[in-house]
């Protein structure tokens, strides 16, 4: 079909737009070398407009990649013009164009296409066929129908990407945008990692020496680099607390890779989508691996430097006493139990008490009654995983992804299928009933591969998971149990795994604790005094 015969009569007061946005798979292919992408469509569609003899009054050039509407501030612009019966048609290089968001974005578009220029709508032009909603209720339909898919394409690239950065992760390669200091980024034909940089790693070494050898603060850190004439990482002579922090808490420098550190936040502000990736500390929040790089320092340095300025404390220069502050609570007012010593009476074991006893009129315990009993909890946690891996199915994990990569490879072929189905529908070849039941099956065999792969995706063992929670459990429990190490390094590591420790205590009863894993159920655990 000749699509300048899809355009009709028009007036010479007729005018047309150009609308250009790059998407993530142009900037790749940009990457390999394949040109400029804006310039090319730009090209095309000029190309384009003067063959088919239509008037260009203006060109939107979309240079930044959202997601949505409101991040793209050409196309409101376009959409506004549209409204105020500006143009008679849009050329894009395709309909997947003007969005890729999500239902609402896709009803703005359908929107401005069918009650622009008092309800004559909007033309859509494209280099293989002209678009009419108005007009034809199969243009209506096929537009829908390819914003929907445009959509679905999106959200699985997306998952093809953040599956394959985990496995990356996984693998321990170095998936972070900048280099952190200390370090250069090596690329290998396996990937992606980190080596130590000459200048810049005994510096990384000193911040950790000082802040536990000397017990410094970042700020007086800060002082030290600068009036030694050490440029940070831009290359300032004066370094920020908040640089110095960043590294003390960083375990890159223990040779670990970091996964979902700073994840993604969407959040509706004005009406408009705004995203933001704060920088967690939480360990709960990501997930660490094995890295191929070389440490800088070794875990128990970096445990001990962290632990010394943790903001929780309520001084930086008062060494904590209490291995439970920050997680340990009354369990009927939900107010801190705190740490009680006695420097005058030296014989006299340190206690755990309610920070308002008048209130609760909680009793207190010893110190060390307390630390066996969170153990005991931390012990019975670690026998529930061990039991849960033992009892996990016998998958085979490798034939798994390979059924998921067959499916992904059929869904990719299903897709593919329909604009033949429409092609073949305009060309006569196929009857309108006949369109209708092919492309319903089609819908419904593409709906079926999803769910299979879904169902594929939640069998995965959890494993691994399970490991990773043992080992963090392990570690707490062989800090707490550890005489050597401070309380400031046992909270640490306590607060890495555990959300909170509720206590209960009436008259001379046995006290109970209810100790709280992070994202998991709780275990009660009751001790005699």
């Amino acid at each position: 079909m000749n699509i300048g015969n899809q355009l009709g009569k028009l007036k010479k007061s007729d005018q047309f737009c150009i609308y250009l946005r790059k998407s993530r798979a142009d900037a790749e292919a940009e990457k390999l070398g394949e040109g400029e992408t804006l310039a090319r469509h730009e090209r095309i569609l000029t190309e384009l407009a003067v063959k088919l003899g239509l008037p260009i009054g203006k060109i939107y050039r979309e240079l930044v990649s959202g997601e949505t509407i409101s991040a793209r501030k050409e196309i409101q612009s376009m959409i506004n013009d549209c409204y105020a019966g500006m143009w008679k048609g849009i050329l894009v290089v395709e309909v997947t164009r003007l969005s890729r968001g999500n239902q609402g974005d896709a009803q703005i578009i359908m929107d401005c296409l069918r009650y622009s220029n008092n309800n004559n709508g909007v033309l859509v032009v494209t280099p293989t066929k002209v678009y009419d909603i108005v007009q034809s209720s199969d243009d209506e339909e096929y537009m829908e129908f390819e914003l929907f898919m445009s959509r679905r394409e999106y959200k699985m690239i997306r998952k093809r990407m953040m599956r394959g950065k985990l496995q990356a992760v996984v693998e321990g390669n170095y998936m972070g945008s900048y280099r952190p200091y200390g370090y250069d980024i090596l690329k290998t034909k396996t990937g992606r990692t980190l080596v130590p940089n000459p200048e810049e790693a005994p510096i990384v070494k000193n911040i950790f020496e000082w802040t536990v050898k000397e017990h410094l603060t970042p700020g007086k850190i800060c002082k030290r680099l600068t009036s030694l004439g050490v440029p940070t990482y831009t290359g300032s002579a004066e370094w920020a607390i908040g640089t110095v922090k960043t590294i003390l808490t960083n375990p890159t420098y223990t040779g670990k890779v970091r996964w979902n550190d700073r994840m993604q936040t969407k959040t509706m502000v004005d009406g408009k989508l705004v995203k933001s990736r704060p920088r967690s500390n939480h360990t709960e929040q990501y997930m660490l691996y094995d890295g191929k790089h070389e440490a800088i320092v070794d875990e128990i340095t970096f445990h001990a430097a962290a632990a010394r300025f943790h903001s929780d404390k309520t001084k930086a220069n008062l060494k904590l006493m209490n291995p439970f502050a920050g997680i340990l609570i009354c369990a009927k007012c939900k107010k801190a139990m705190i740490y009680q010593g006695y420097n005058k009476r030296p014989n006299t074991p340190p206690r755990i008490l309610h920070k308002s006893s008048q209130i609760c009129n909680v009793k207190s315990a010893m110190l060390k009654d307390v630390m066996n009993a969170v153990a005991h909890a931390l012990e019975l946690y670690i026998d529930n995983f061990e039991m849960k891996i033992d009892n996990l199915p016998n998958i085979d994990e490798n034939s798994i992804l390979s059924r998921l990569e067959s499916l992904q490879k059929e869904l990719i072929k299903q897709e593919k299928k329909l604009p033949k189905l429409f092609d073949a529908w305009e060309d006569g070849i196929l009857t309108d009933d006949e369109f209708t039941r092919r492309k319903l099956v089609n819908k419904e065999r593409i709906e079926s591969i999803q769910k299979q792969m879904d169902h594929l995706e939640d069998s995965i063992p959890t494993r691994d998971e399970y490991e990773e929670k043992i080992m963090c459990l392990s570690d707490a429990l062989k800090s707490l149990l550890d005489p050597t190490l401070d309380a400031d390094i046992k909270n640490t590591y306590l607060k890495s795994i555990i959300s909170s420790i509720e206590y209960s205590r009436d008259n001379n009863t046995e006290f109970i604790l209810d100790v709280f894993l992070k994202d998991l159920m709780s275990i009660s655990n009751s001790i005699g005094q």
